[in-house]
């Protein structure tokens, strides 16, 4: 166990350096609320923890959306993040990094992963890419689901924060630390599931701005349709970072096990409120490796 924590504080270091030195000063963060497999399709199978298995998780999921957040103006945003997970017996860290196009008014300003108009009547148009922000998150799994004949679900708290590396003044980002804790949950009852969660986000305040502290919920459910297929659907609201209508949306998303190791969720999703973008999709895929 020593040897597996020193290398995962080896590589965790390696990927912070690699990002600040190849990024600064431009980026744009994530989007957190990006359509992704479930949870409960990540974590190890509760039987199979003793046993030898993959203790790394490598993720990549470009994804694209566009809408109008209520103005006479389209925003269109790509995102392609990439996360690094350590998967423990009980617990996972994370560290998630990202690159961005942002084709947007010159007043929309990426905020939490999504783009918002913090800077008053719209400007010329701009068109600014880049690497960005660095999200840390780690999760501890305080109680397993005990199987189908019980209602008590998987329970796990987790920690969140994100190093203000975009360059705020291309609009890529706040320059600001915005920092979190929430509980994420699921239960499976055959081949049916549902799971979600419930966070709170301490919003950094930019010079002039005054954003709103950030409370936010999911609720979703899944069918097993074979052993490697599973479909499901999530419904994210957020309360809104400055003013206008909480961002909510209807995610769907497929995941394909390839193998083992290796899936595939290709995901779409339609904003149900001005808060959120009018639609987007993307496609994530996941590779578990690395058995020490």
């Amino acid at each position: 166990m020593p040897d597996r924590c020193a290398a995962l504080i080896a590589v965790l270091l390696g990927l912070v350096f690699l990002h600040l030195a190849s990024s600064a000063p431009v980026g744009a963060q994530a989007r957190p609320n990006q359509p992704s497999a479930p949870s409960i399709e990540d974590r190890p199978v509760i039987e199979a923890r003793a046993a030898e298995r993959e203790h790394f998780q490598l993720k990549i999921g470009p994804s694209y959306d566009e809408g109008d957040f209520g103005t006479s103006q389209k925003t269109r945003t790509f995102f392609f993040p990439f996360t690094l997970r350590y998967l423990g017996e009980r617990w996972d860290l994370g560290v998630t990094t990202s690159f961005v196009r942002l084709d947007a008014p010159g007043n929309v300003v990426i905020v939490d992963g999504q783009p918002q108009n913090t800077r008053g009547a719209a400007g010329a148009r701009e068109v600014n890419s880049g690497f960005g922000d660095m999200v840390l998150k780690g999760r501890y799994y305080v109680v397993d689901d005990p199987g189908p004949d019980s209602w008590l679900p998987t329970l796990a708290p987790f920690l969140k924060l994100k190093l203000p590396t975009a360059d705020e003044n291309k609009g890529l980002g706040t320059g600001e630390v915005d920092w979190g804790f929430g509980l994420e949950w699921d239960k499976t009852f055959g081949a049916f599931f549902v799971y979600g969660d419930a966070s709170y986000t301490f919003m950094g305040d930019p010079p002039g701005q005054d954003f709103h502290n950030r409370p936010g919920a999911s609720v979703g459910a899944g069918y097993r349709v074979t052993p490697t297929i599973t479909v499901s659907a999530l419904l994210d609201w957020r309360r809104a970072i400055s003013h206008g209508n909480d961002p909510l949306e209807l995610n769907g998303m497929v995941t394909f096990k390839v193998s083992r190791t290796i899936s595939v969720t290709p995901n779409v999703f339609v904003g149900l409120t001005n808060g959120s973008p009018d639609w987007g999709g993307g496609i994530e895929l996941s590779w578990k490796f690395g058995r020490w």
